[in-house]
């Protein structure tokens, strides 16, 4: 099954998998560079995801990019992974020829994977800033299309578009109607089937405007329920849709969890000067990471007595495109618990692609409780992130995660992550 970018805690590749062997097949939509496989595979991805997209686009109207990159590469030292960078790229990873046979024989689903993929691009691309959505709501959704999207790609290709030619609508909505009427406990079941709900109330050409609808507002990170409702309402005006809003925005919506640390700011004014770094790592990098659907968290002990955040240190480099995205990362001050105090955010383009270097990122003086967290969380995929760098004995406390998921101990060392605290004058 496909993995979709918002997973929590996923290690992203190191390179672009590019190598001295790869070779291309293009389509008109589509270009596929592989490594390991043989041609007739990389025409079936081809076929299957430019035919796909072209449904997407002629059925329900998504925004798809008018080329879509897919790297295939077959190692055996790789498992079986497939994602996408949400924008114009789907990554498969594979250990052997034989994993891209029928799903009869490997249990994998090549080919709704990719329609599957190509359901999270035509939302994540309308939905820039989708941190809000649960596994139900992300994983719930790309499962529901790529079912439907599997279906129609055979009613226009039928069995021949595999080079393993067999009958995949057994991969599409009939296998989702059966896992929907065996109880739907599963998560990602259970949001598909809110999605089939809202697709038959709305109607197949109204959820891209759905989704714009969300991709353009502004919503309370702790609260987005509250804005996302009235703007389905807006772009549905089916009371219907209101009806599945109420039952289903908390199956789908996460909310950031808020800490009771009253929140006390400073101006830049107000800082008394006596500024301390506070360091959980030696300073020297012995590996990095990105985690995509994840994020790089650090727990301090501040000080005796009051002090206030004024800035967050990293050692890390940007990766990806030469120009940054034109995006912010975010970064989060937490008490002990992991529940946000603060959230702040910051361009991509603060941190240079290419050699890691230590990155100041100045913030509003907040106050501190006596133990607090810091989180750092990028969005990254695997052609746009960046790499957080961490020493070699984990005697700090280090963790990766989110403060929508929750967070756990990372045991490869400590990141090189700090915090600057300072008094009020």
């Amino acid at each position: 099954m496909a993995h979709c970018i918002l997973v929590p805690v996923i290690v992203l590749c190191v390179s672009l998998l590019a190598s001295a062997q790869e070779q291309t097949h293009k389509t008109d939509h589509v270009i596929v560079r592989y490594t390991g496989i043989e041609l007739q595979h990389a025409q079936s991805i081809a076929r299957t995801v430019e035919a796909a997209r072209k449904h997407a686009i002629d059925k329900f109207g998504f925004d798809l990019p008018d080329v879509v990159n897919v790297i295939v590469d077959c190692d055996p030292q790789h498992r079986n992974h497939l994602e996408t960078d949400g924008r114009d790229r789907i990554t498969l990873l594979i250990p052997n020829i034989a994993a891209l046979r029928r799903p009869a024989q490997t249990g994998i689903f090549h080919l709704y994977g990719m329609c599957h993929e190509l359901g999270h691009m035509a939302m994540y691309r309308t939905i820039p800033r989708h941190d809000w959505m649960t596994i139900a709501a992300a994983e719930g959704w790309a499962h529901y299309i790529g079912s439907r999207l599997t279906d129609i790609v055979y009613e226009s290709e039928g069995e021949a578009a595999w080079w393993d030619a067999y009958d995949y609508r057994a991969d599409g909505m009939k296998r989702l109607d059966r896992q929907i009427a065996d109880g739907g406990r599963d998560e990602t079941v259970a949001g598909a089937k809110a999605w089939k709900e809202l697709a038959i109330i709305a109607g197949d050409r109204k959820l891209p405007a759905i989704f714009t609808a969300w991709g353009q507002i502004k919503f309370d990170p702790s609260d987005p329920a509250a804005t996302l409702g009235p703007a389905l309402a807006n772009a549905c005006d089916d009371p219907k849709a209101a009806n599945w809003w109420t039952r289903e925005s908390e199956r789908l919506v996460s909310k950031l969890p808020m800490s009771d640390f009253h929140v006390t700011t400073l101006t830049a004014a107000q800082v008394a000067g006596q500024a301390r770094d506070l360091a959980r790592d030696d300073g020297k990098s012995a590996g990095m990471r990105s985690f995509n659907g994840g994020g790089h968290a650090v727990a301090f002990d501040a000080p005796a007595g009051e002090w206030y955040l004024t800035a967050v240190r990293m050692y890390g480099s940007r990766y990806g495109a030469v120009r940054p995205p034109a995006e912010d990362f975010r970064v989060w001050l937490c008490d002990e618990q992991g529940k946000v105090i603060r959230e702040f955010t910051f361009p991509y383009a603060r941190f240079e692609r290419g050699q890691p270097q230590w990155v100041t990122l100045n913030v509003a003086p907040t106050q501190v409780p006596a133990k607090f967290m810091v989180c750092v969380s990028f969005n990254p995929t695997g052609s746009k992130g960046v790499y957080a760098h961490f020493d070699a004995a984990p005697d700090g406390d280090s963790r990766s995660g989110l403060p929508t998921y929750g967070f756990e101990k990372f045991d490869k060392g400590d990141w090189l992550i700090r915090a600057t605290v300072d008094k009020a004058r």
